[in-house]
């Protein structure tokens, strides 16, 4: 969980929860959450209470395995008869003491305690993906589960007030209050916001006319890209009557890279570029003027704005990361991410293939990757696939456990990126989080021991099988990192390099980035014979530099294949007496570096800006602000990882990247922090780091990501914070000379946003592509006497509300005024397809 720390020191909640009603055949189990702690040392206490509602005794020696975020890795038990065991990452198993746990006869009813050494704030937190292995192996997954929630009031009443901030109805009321409504024609015409907009009349409604469209030769993709999506929602009859619209996409070689113009006057749209990305993005932007029914109600007539824009971005690297091992994410669902950056102007998607939990590409040669690795399940022993690890809702059949893609389907995804200008970067990290690897190597050795080719068994193993070492990394896995001291690994590495080159190079894209990963390795093979035996034959490295060994090895095979390499801010550091430093060793190789530490009160904020004075080119990727697995916010029914606190829309887009100390308004730890103070911490980025400040980026990994809609949520419109950062660099607020203009203007800036969001992106997001599951901001009250007030902090949204205890819908009485007090109102924002928000009250 990061440094969290709250003031309050002790609260005890007995939590409300349904009693458990018989369903005639079934296994019941409940989760009760009994007390929480909150303050410098949190934790939690709960209980399960299984009830066997079948006709047959549950013989002894079962075991109850579940996945849960943010649990102890040695739970303390109330009952000594039982014990709660840690399997690997957030996979646990409850058991008997010995290993037998007991008899449960028909009816029986069993209530096992633990405590927690960890704060207990998200209901998606509690244990989730439940099943019971019998004593003969066989396996119940649990159908009829039922646990503790908590809601915000509740959690509200135990945070003290200079702790975190709960968003209640109240306080969400008042946050909104510096948000007003302004006139459509008064804010800008999409995001990411252009540099400069100019409307040159009232728009026209054109009806059945007939379009062309011309464009240079070097245009050919934006023509394509205008000329298949304009047929989306305009389809005339073509009434030669009626003047045609023309679109021309023409060469001005003195627009910047990747800008362009775009004017609209009468029926003439022109586009102007200097390169084909330039002019895509002016194809982008032409579309995004059209009003959201475009994408759903194909019509006869097409509405023309007059206007007249110039843009360009300030950052090169406008980028996204997602990491499908955790859960796997289908080819179809990634092009419409694809589709979804291409619109909103991003140009790298950085795709992490490999992790503990999975490997989710074929490489041919090596079937066990994918035989093996690419699997998850019901598996005591993993001989067949891997543990089922991290949010799972149902242990057997969760359609994102198990999954990979082929060579086609990965060849697919880099065509379909290139075309929209999006360069895939691809990741397969080393060298910790590598137990899908090495448990996939392990099986292929065993394959060829077996028939007696223990050589070539061994020509990709990646452990040395006497080492000793029993590191618990980061996200508490043992046995997750190779072996550096033994060539096997770095003939496995190259191959997989090559493997996935060749599936470039048969699409005809050049693979020109290749991450390496290179995060959170644990301080291993201290107990390696293998190592041990390596620095006494090369002396030239320590045991402190093995690390670097296995760097410089793998940075040199790339260099030769023309790829560069890339990786997060651990490969660019060493330690030192001050802590980590910039690694001077390799500074000048060009290596891309994504700085993802930045979290206020960690000590990192400024490694970003450290590693490029040094000369690393470097991708500002705070995990504070751009992290998108976060919790939107600390209400506890909003899911999410809470490591670095919590980000909504707000926190990205408020992020300054070349001056990132003014990104944070309070730290990690809900300290206020101090913009002048941090100003002086702070490492000043020297012409040379400026230069090599190259663009930022958003990470989106998959752990409690168990849907594809659950991703889409996630993601929008969170993501959208980044991506007005990245296409216009550091807010003009931050460029303000005093605190408090800054302060002023950034509320002002703040609510043109807002109201972007509302009145025009939420809409469109409404209904492109198919419609993206997105969230909607919970509504703000205020009672004021007898009357309740409400707001929402997206301009342009509903309120719809009711005054009988019932969830709103599309269909309740719309919020237009004040209204009376009673016991019973709900209230609730809506999108105008009707995506709805969570409900508010004031009781």
């Amino acid at each position: 969980m990061g440094g969290l720390n709250f003031s309050l020191v002790l609260f005890t909640f007995f939590a409300c929860s349904s009693a458990l009603q018989k369903k005639n055949g079934d296994l019941l189990v409940e989760w009760r959450l009994d007390k929480i702690r909150i303050g410098e040392t949190p934790s939690y206490q709960a209980t399960f209470i299984l009830q066997n509602d079948t006709d047959t005794t549950i013989a002894a020696g079962w075991k109850l395995y579940f996945n849960a975020a943010f649990l102890s890795d040695h739970p303390d038990l109330k009952e000594d008869q039982f014990q709660i065991r840690q399997v690997e990452g957030d996979f646990f198993v409850l058991l008997g003491k010995d290993g037998i746990s007991p008899f449960l006869d028909p009816g029986q009813k069993l209530e096992i305690s633990y405590s927690s050494k960890t704060p207990f704030l998200k209901n998606s937190h509690a244990p989730e993906g439940l099943i019971l292995m019998n004593s003969n192996g066989a396996i119940v997954e649990i159908k009829k589960y039922q646990r503790s929630e908590l809601s915000v009031d509740e959690l509200d009443q135990m945070v003290d007030e200079k702790g975190i901030s709960i968003p209640t109805a109240q306080r969400i009321y008042a946050n909104n209050e510096i948000i007003s409504l302004l006139k459509e024609d008064e804010i800008p015409p999409f995001l990411p916001i252009p540099k400069s907009w100019n409307y040159l009349g009232k728009p026209i409604l054109v009806k059945n006319a007939g379009l062309g469209v011309l464009a240079d030769k070097v245009f050919e993709k934006a023509a394509k890209t205008v000329t298949q999506l304009v047929q989306v929602g305009y389809k005339p009859e073509n009434d030669r009557s009626v003047k045609p619209i023309q679109i021309r996409i023409a060469k001005n070689e003195s627009i910047a890279s990747a800008g362009y113009h775009l004017e609209i006057r009468d029926h003439r749209v022109l586009i102007l570029a200097s390169d084909p990305e330039g002019a895509f993005y002016g194809v982008q932007s032409f579309l995004a003027l059209m009003p959201p029914e475009f994408w759903t109600k194909p019509s006869n007539e097409i509405l023309l704005p007059q206007i007249q824009i110039d843009d360009v971005p300030d950052f090169a690297y406008r980028g996204f990361f997602l990491d499908v091992a955790p859960h796997f994410i289908p080819k179809e669902s990634v092009f419409k991410l694809l589709d979804l950056m291409a619109f909103y102007k991003l140009n790298k998607f950085h795709l992490n293939l490999a992790n503990d939990q999975a490997w989710r590409i074929e490489i041919p040669g090596l079937p066990e990757l994918t035989d093996n690795g690419s699997k998850r399940g019901a598996t005591e022993d993993e001989s067949e696939m891997l543990g089922s690890y991290y949010g799972a809702r149902t242990w057997a059949q969760n359609e994102l456990e198990t999954g990979f893609y082929t060579q086609e389907d990965f060849k697919e995804i880099i065509r379909y990126a290139n075309d929209r200008f999006i360069e895939v970067i691809p990741e397969i990290g080393l060298l910790a989080h590598s137990r899908a690897a090495i448990k996939a190597m392990e099986k292929r050795y065993e394959k060829y021991e077996r028939s007696g080719d223990e050589k070539e068994g061994l020509r990709y193993r990646l452990i040395d099988p006497e080492d000793k070492s029993q590191d618990l990394s980061a996200p508490n896995f043992r046995g997750n990192t190779l072996c550096l001291c033994q060539e096997s690994t770095y003939l496995f590495y190259e191959k997989i390099i090559l493997e996935i080159k060749k599936m470039y190079g048969s699409s005809q894209i050049p693979l020109k980035t290749w991450h390496i990963g290179g995060y959170e390795v644990p301080a291993g093979w201290r107990d390696s014979p293998v190592c041990n035996q390596f620095l006494e034959e090369n002396q030239a490295w320590s045991p402190l530099e093995l690390g670097d060994y296995f760097r410089f090895r793998v940075g040199k095979f790339l260099n030769t294949e023309g790829i560069q390499l890339a990786g997060w801010e651990e490969v660019g550091l060493r330690e030192s007496k001050v802590g980590l430093i910039p690694n001077e060793r390799f500074a000048d190789q060009n290596w891309l570096i994504h700085a993802r530490n930045s979290v206020p009160g960690w000590g990192g904020e400024d490694r970003a800006y450290q590693l490029a004075n040094a000369g690393y080119p470097v991708i500002i990727s705070p995990g504070s602000n751009f992290h998108f697995a976060l919790a939107y916010d600390w209400d506890p029914r909003e899911p999410g990882q809470i490591w670095s606190g919590v980000s909504d829309v707000y926190q990205g887009w408020k992020t300054v990247p070349g001056q990132l100390f003014l990104s944070f308004d309070q730290s990690s730890n809900s300290i206020p922090w101090s913009w002048e103070n941090q100003n002086n911490r702070f490492v000043e980025l020297t012409a040379k780091g400026k230069q090599n400040s190259i663009g930022i980026q958003g990470q989106l990994c998959t752990e409690m990501i168990t849907s594809v809609e659950m991703m889409e949520y996630f993601l929008f419109p969170k993501m959208l914070g980044l991506v007005e950062r990245a296409w216009n660099g550091d807010p003009t607020w931050s460029k303000m000379a005093d605190e408090n203009t800054q302060i002023q203007l950034r509320e002002e800036e703040w609510n043109e946003f807002s109201n972007v969001l509302g009145q025009r992106e939420i809409p469109r997001l409404e209904a492109i592509f198919g419609g993206v599951n997105l969230r909607i901001p919970a509504p703000g009250l205020k009672r004021v006497g007898e009357d309740i007030w409400a707001n929402v902090e997206n301009p342009g949204l509903e309120i719809r509300w009711t005054a009988d205890g019932s969830i709103p819908t599309k269909a309740s009485p719309l919020y237009t005024e004040k209204v009376t007090y009673q016991k019973g109102l709900n209230f609730r924002a809506f999108g105008p397809k009707g995506s709805a928000s969570k409900v508010s009250s004031l009781d």
